[in-house]
């Protein structure tokens, strides 16, 4: 009997004889969805106030960067334009989706990030019950789904930390419930590929990288169904929900990538070992490599096209996340394995409906794991990485490794009053051009909206590249971070201009337990050297003498 490689053993779950047995391979003859039993109906109730609980425990911490979205909300919906410094039509927007949607927020008189946090946990909840509803997941494997999928700790933290991943899993967990449904009726039906095709197109808006989940799955269930007008339709108004974004991008800012495409994999990307230990990390912690030896791959001659086609796009999907995974995993931001959480849901279904056989001590030791992980997440860090310490991996660093989401909680606290201190100590100079500020984090700047802002996502050039030295030298304000490897360069490089002394205090300075005491600031000079970056991202940048 053919062996389905390990890769396509997350889609092994479409192969299995019994399942088909129990689902006619006709659509006609579908039965009806089952129905929830009470016991079943008590465990998701308590699963979803337990997830709820885990964000609520989550809830101090914000990711930095989140603040940049609400930055070009916020300018948005005042009618600025969606872009973060006025004027400059650059972006720095890795989810289009996310922006959109907070501008709507912002629209509506809400603060967008913190009304998006909101409505985060419920977005993760509503992918999670619908694939309940569409699959009919039962016993063993719906508490092994909910356990490794929606009770991580991992996913708890990024669906409150504000950035798009909530809205990535939600779409990404019923593109793979809807396509278990097609591959049990055997065919896929007009209606079924146009929802495909939305959730596709949903996905590319949220996150571009998302195509290397989506499109080699979809793509071979169009290649079986080619000559189905219907079915090209639902390509094609997927593709044009893809492209519109594009095409607004281009004319807009000049370039349909984000700055941090440039930033974090060409001009500043880490070296590749920290990647790779992130992806080894991740599959092991998330109870993932466990279910993989437990899963049962039927034969798969014996599958219609349809479902041949299904299984070999999902495990040239697998394959080409885990080759992406082990470039990018690792970059900064990527930290508490963020790459990785949008597909984790959809993993964990396909491969719990792929279990052999009831196993009680497997789901005990699932739970008792992920308990531990949730402890380790909450008092250790939000990073932990054991395998870094393996020979050849222990050249890896591992973000924020032992920061726990309460100590990033008091650093974003920190921020904010440092740009009320900021703004104040601004309004006492009494002058009247507009002050210039130099960032190392992207959460300031959103406490700041009358201030420029230099920082390398919302700086960065073609022509140039970022302009760490000119953007030091060319702003009013800089700020040091003592636990930043640039924090002694940007104090360095900020105590030698000429208008700021040699022994000058740093202002509004804090002691932040950062794995230890760490000292951040802010250093004022009052005549900076100007630095004149270009309106878009193509153009170059220059200092004026």
């Amino acid at each position: 009997m053919p062996r389905v490689p390990v890769a396509g053993r997350f889609s092994a779950y479409w192969c299995q004889n019994d399942i088909e047995n129990t689902y006619p391979m006709t659509a006609s003859n579908l039965p009806a969805r089952p129905r929830i039993s009470d016991m079943n109906s008590a465990f998701i109730i308590g699963s979803a106030l337990t997830f709820l609980a885990l964000c609520a425990l989550f809830w101090g911490f914000t990711a930095d960067d989140a603040y940049i979205v609400g930055r070009y909300a916020k300018n948005a919906a005042a009618g600025h334009g969606l872009v973060y410094n006025l004027g400059e039509y650059v972006t720095a927007l890795t989810s289009p989706l996310h922006g959109l949607l907070e501008t709507g927020l912002a629209l509506l008189g809400l603060d967008p990030v913190t009304s998006y946090r909101l409505i985060a946990p419920f977005v993760v909840l509503a992918g999670w019950f619908v694939a309940l509803r569409q699959t009919g997941i039962q016993g063993q494997a719906l508490v092994v789904f909910t356990v490794v999928g929606l009770l991580s700790p991992f996913l708890a933290l990024w669906t409150v930390g504000g950035l798009e991943t909530p809205l990535l899993a939600c779409f990404t967990t019923l593109l793979v419930s809807k396509l278990i449904v097609v591959n049990r009726a055997g065919v896929v039906s007009g209606r079924d590929f146009a929802i495909l095709g939305l959730l596709a197109g949903l996905m590319f808006l949220t996150r571009f990288d998302s195509v290397l989940v989506s499109v080699p799955v979809l793509l071979a269930v169009l290649i079986t169904q080619y000559r189905r007008p219907v079915i090209w339709a639902g390509a094609a108004f997927s593709l044009a929900l893809a492209v519109s974004w594009l095409v607004f991008s281009w004319a807009y800012y000049g370039d349909i990538f984000p700055t941090s495409y440039y930033v974090k994999l060409a001009v500043g990307g880490r070296p590749p070992i920290d990647s790779l230990s992130a992806l080894l990390n991740f599959v092991v912690l998330s109870g993932l490599l466990v279910l993989v030896f437990f899963v049962r791959s039927g034969d798969v001659e014996k599958r219609t096209p349809l479902s041949k086609a299904i299984l070999r796009g999902a495990a040239i999907s697998a394959v080409l996340l885990l080759l992406y995974a082990s470039r990018s995993s690792g970059q900064h931001m990527m930290f508490g394995y963020r790459l990785f959480m949008p597909y984790l849901m959809a993993a964990g279904l396909v491969l719990s409906l792929s279990l052999r056989k009831e196993r009680p001590m497997l789901t005990s030791g699932l739970v008792g794991g992920q308990a531990a992980m949730i402890g380790i997440v909450t008092f250790c860090g939000v990073n932990p990485a054991p395998l870094a310490r393996l020979p050849l991996l222990d050249r890896a660093y591992a973000e924020y490794e032992f920061i726990t989401p309460q100590t990033y909680g008091l650093f974003m606290d920190m921020l904010k009053a440092d740009a009320q201190d900021v703004a104040a100590h601004w309004q006492e100079t009494g002058r009247d051009e507009q002050p210039r500020i130099y960032l190392r984090t992207g959460g300031t700047g959103y406490w700041l909206p009358e201030f420029y802002v230099f920082e390398a996502l919302v700086s960065y050039r073609h022509g140039c590249g970022v302009q760490t030295e000119g953007s030091i030298l060319g702003a009013h304000y800089m700020q040091q971070l003592g636990f930043s490897k640039m924090g002694t360069y940007v104090e360095d490089r900020g105590r030698a201009r000429d208008d700021v002394a040699d022994d000058a205090p740093l202002m509004f300075s804090t002691t932040l337990d950062w794995m230890g005491p760490q000292v951040t600031g802010y250093l004022y000079g009052p005549e900076p050297t100007p630095l004149e970056l270009s309106t878009t991202i193509g153009g170059g940048c220059s200092k004026s003498q």
